[in-house]
């Protein structure tokens, strides 16, 4: 008897033993394939650009200029405007703008040319009529005008960056 539970014995050692080491082998290949992925996913988002730009083409610069261009000024709040609407049709608008400057040294001499600065904005808004300043088609138009107009005040060209509306009524 003693031999027969020595052989019973050995025929579970056997079987076990192959079933822990399947298990094992399975568990290190399931965790292999989990650091292998996790790996591949770091290094796609740390150098997921350069990798896009090598074997893809193009540059990873041009995304960095957009960034900095983005960048928004000091802005120049006015106070709003009211005025008559060009034409016979006896109406007004109230209009608020914003000037973004370049820097803050150029919103300090913005500060000093208010006054000329409304001066070119109503000489150029009370030629208008409102069904130009009613329609939101026309304000990229009208801002522009507005740009080309105003930025005569500055010494440089670039000193003023954009002309924001920031209120518009019509009665």
């Amino acid at each position: 008897m003693a031999d027969e539970e020595q052989m019973v014995m050995e025929a579970e050692d056997g079987e076990g033993t192959p079933k822990k080491k399947g298990v094992k082998l399975k568990l290190i290949m399931i965790i292999a394939l989990v650091v292998l992925v996790g790996g591949g996913a770091g290094a796609y988002f740390a150098f997921g650009n350069q990798i896009k730009a090598r074997f893809f083409g193009g540059n990873t610069e041009p995304a960095k200029e957009t960034k900095k261009k983005e960048a928004i000024g000091p802005i120049l709040s006015l106070e709003p405007f009211i005025f008559n609407i060009g034409g016979s049709s006896g109406k007004f608008a109230k209009i608020s703008l914003g000037i973004e400057v370049k820097d803050a040294k150029v919103m300090e001499v913005a500060k000093k040319m208010v006054p000329a600065i409304r001066d070119k904005a109503l000489s150029v808004l009370g030629v208008k009529g409102p069904e130009i300043l009613m329609d939101i088609n026309n304000r990229n138009s009208l801002k522009q005008e507005l740009h080309s107009s105003i930025k005569t005040l500055f010494k440089e060209d670039t000193e003023l960056r954009s002309i924001y509306i920031t209120d518009i009524i019509i009665q």
